[in-house]
């Protein structure tokens, strides 16, 4: 195989999986703007805009929306887990 212009370098598909992100702010996020048509007030464009930006100035500490997701899904899901069930502990190691 030749490696000419149209070659894909190896690893190329790995690229398919990212999600999209404009400036640092996740593309869907972008979709919020579709909420103005439903109420077209400047205000509501005004209050879209601000949380875009507001998503933007945490990711530029680190904050990203995955970051975010991931973190609220640490402190709902709780302690870590033994990971043995109720029945070894109750019936094999005596208190």
């Amino acid at each position: 195989m030749a490696d000419g212009p149209d070659v894909p370098e190896p690893g190329f598909w790995r690229n398919a999986s990212r999600r999209l992100t404009i400036a640092g702010i996740p593309a869907p996020l972008f979709l919020l703007y579709l909420f103005w048509f439903r109420f077209p007030a400047w205000t509501t464009i005004y209050i879209v805009t601000a949380v875009i930006g507001g998503f933007r100035v945490l990711s530029m500490f680190g904050w990203t929306l995955n970051v975010l997701v991931a973190r609220l899904v640490y402190l709902v899901r709780g302690n870590q887990l033994s990971g043995r069930p109720w029945w070894y502990r109750r019936f094999t190691e005596k208190d």
